[in-house]
């Protein structure tokens, strides 16, 4: 008995003491198991107390380990999902976790306003614009949810309501796939609860391309017999451990073999850090429009494969605050057409700050402010300090400029691109091609 007891103990200290001595202490560690950052010690806190014990709950050792064991546990014996990320619906659904349906009227106000300042920012350069809303699985799979949660739709309803009043440009996926998800499974039942499937991608796009060609004929839609299609194994849910096994539709795009990358060319490219993916891609078909996609994680990764073989040239950059900055990269790529596409649950002041929605300003066309009082210089008579990094495929240039400079542009031959200025200092990128020391500047104090 004795012996029982002290076994116990050693077990008992072990069960308290390897936690404490594996505590996870990297600074900046991200967990896998509920995709975020872990608390870190910071001697700004208001709360000392509360940040220790947050600390101490995030980066015990084994917390993976426990939080999967205990997942498991409960979906084995009560069938139930006791995850930090995801819950069940009916029918064996997996759905992110419930949360309540709060509009932040406030925010897509801010949000439609700035859509159509960049839609008129667009348009008058000659480049059309298009938004596209993309719907969640909880409001697709609506039916599916669990008894007890009532689903109403609200902000889809509130933004839809806003986009018409603003006058944007839009496309909305919700209605289509709501459709087709009664016939196929456009989203999966357990995989990948935060994003459409490569069959709901499909048709997404096909939508998406048909509202661009109105503007470009020569984009038609998708065809199933441009992909070779099959399936995929998965047997966990994505950043988790919970084990599921659910064979899910892969397109494979067949067209991908006549598609360059330019990707690595533009290293430097200025990127928010918090949504770094770019891609650069060239098809060789030379007659279809270029494209500058501004895009989430509906389209990250392998997505793109459904679009890079509809364009010429299409750049894919992660949208949310890169999309603020829609003037640095308008001057870059010089698109024919400038897309937008949201989750609706990624269309929020999480992601979009709110605070430059409001306070971003897009220069008007230099043709309509031309003979304003402005002041006119060679580039090189500012003392510009010019630079490109080896092997980049972009040049940059940045002056200092006077404090009530509001705006101001360069004329560079028979082009004209869009100078950014802040806090004294107007600065430009471009591709290296399009650059010269002889460029023309042009500066503003007034707006009409």
């Amino acid at each position: 008995m004795k012996v029982l007891q002290i076994l116990f103990i050693c077990i008992l200290s072990l069960m308290i003491v390897v936690p404490v001595f594996t505590l996870t202490t990297e600074e900046g560690a991200v967990s896998e198991i509920d995709n975020r950052t872990l608390t870190d010690l910071s001697r700004e806190s208001d709360d000392y107390s509360d940040m220790l014990d947050s600390y101490i709950q995030d980066r015990i050792g084994l917390r993976t380990e426990m939080i999967t064991a205990f997942t498991t546990l409960n979906d084995v014996l009560f069938s139930e999902m006791i995850h930090p990320t995801y819950t069940y619906g009916e029918e064996g659904y997996v759905f992110f976790d419930y949360t309540d349906e709060i509009v932040d009227q406030e925010f897509i106000e801010s949000f439609c306003q700035y859509l159509r300042m960049a839609q008129d920012y667009l348009e008058t350069r000659g480049i059309p614009f298009l938004y596209c809303l993309n719907p969640a699985k909880t409001t697709v799979y609506a039916r599916y949810l669990s008894d007890g949660y009532t689903y109403e739709n609200k902000f889809n309803t509130a933004m839809l309501e806003a986009l018409e009043r603003y006058g944007v440009n839009y496309i909305e996926n919700v209605s289509l796939l709501t459709e087709k998800s009664m016939d196929e499974q456009v989203y999966n039942v357990k995989y990948d609860a935060g994003h459409w499937n490569d069959l709901g991608c499909y048709y997404g796009t096909n939508h998406l391309l048909s509202a661009v060609s109105s503007y470009f004929p020569a984009v038609t839609t998708l065809s199933m017999s441009d992909f070779d299609i099959g399936t995929k194994l998965e047997t966990t849910l994505p950043v988790s451990r919970f084990a599921i096994h659910e064979e899910v539709p892969y397109f494979t795009n067949t067209l991908l073999s006549q598609v360059t990358y330019l990707t690595d060319a533009y290293f430097d490219l200025q990127l928010n850090p918090s949504y770094r993916n770019f891609v650069y891609a060239v098809y060789s078909d030379s007659t279809l429009p270029d494209v500058l996609f501004f895009h989430g994680s509906y389209y990250n990764g392998e997505r793109t494969k459904f679009y890079q073989t509809s364009f010429h040239e299409s750049i894919g950059i992660h949208n949310y605050e890169n999309f603020l900055d829609l003037d640095y990269y308008v001057n870059i790529f010089e698109p024919d057409m400038v897309l937008l596409e949201t989750a609706e649950y990624a269309t929020t002041r999480g992601y979009f700050s709110i605070e430059t929605l409001n306070s971003k300003i897009l220069n008007p066309l230099y043709e309509t402010v031309q003979e304003l009082p402005h002041q006119s210089y060679a580039l090189m008579e500012l003392d510009p300090l010019i630079f490109s990094e080896e092997g980049s495929a972009l040049t940059s240039a940045e002056f200092v400029v006077d404090l009530d400079i509001q705006y101001g542009y360069v004329l560079i031959d028979d082009k004209t691109f869009d100078l950014q200025i802040a806090d004294g200092v107007a600065s430009f990128t471009l591709k290296t091609e399009n650059f010269s020391d002889t460029a023309q500047i042009e500066l503003f104090t007034t707006r009409e």
